[in-house]
C-alpha cells in the first residue's frame, strides 16, 4: 500500500515537477490509496489556494475537486482506520524531532498516520517530512 502525503496527491490533479513520477508509483498498484480527513482537507485548500496565487481558475479548481470526489466515489481511495489513540501517542514520540528537522505539524501527522498502516512506500516532496519518515522507519521512495 503507497501513502501519498499531500504534496505527493496534489501532484495527481496538477502538473508540476514530480507529477509523472507520482502517476507512475499510484499506476504500478491495483490497491486504493489511502486518503484520511486530513489529505482531503489539504488537497480541497491547497486547490483554492492555486486560484488564490492565480496559478489556477475557479473552473479548473473546481473540475480537479469533482475529479477527487469522482475517484473517491469509484474506490480509488479509502478511509483507513486510524486508531486516535495510537496517532497521539505516535504524534508526540515524533515531535521529539523538531527542534533538530523542523517538522511542521501537518508533516508529523502524516508521518503518525502512516505508521498506523502497512504501507509499502510513503511518498512525499517535503525534504523535512523525508527525513523524519526515514527516522520513523517508513519505507521511502
Amino acid at each position: 500500500m503507497i501513502y501519498l502525503d499531500t504534496s505527493a496527491l496534489l501532484k495527481l490533479y496538477l502538473r508540476e515537477k514530480g507529477s509523472e513520477e507520482v502517476h507512475e508509483i499510484v499506476t504500478s498498484q491495483d490497491l486504493p490509496l489511502p486518503v484520511w480527513e486530513l489529505q482531503e482537507m489539504e488537497l480541497i485548500n491547497a486547490l483554492h489556494l492555486k486560484v488564490f496565487w492565480k496559478e489556477l481558475s475557479q473552473k479548473d479548481c473546481n473540475a480537479q475537486l469533482a475529479h477527487f470526489d469522482s475517484r473517491k466515489a469509484r474506490g480509488l481511495y479509502f478511509f483507513p482506520e486510524i486508531r486516535r489513540p495510537q496517532l497521539q501517542k505516535d504524534f508526540r514520540d515524533l515531535a521529539i524531532r523538531t527542534p533538530k528537522i523542523g517538522c511542521r505539524t501537518l508533516d508529523i501527522m502524516h508521518v503518525a498516520c502512516a505508521l498506523q498502516l502497512e504501507i509499502t512506500r510513503f511518498v512525499t516532496f517535503d525534504d523535512r517530512q523525508r527525513k523524519l519518515a526515514k527516522l520513523a522507519g517508513l519505507p521511502l521512495t
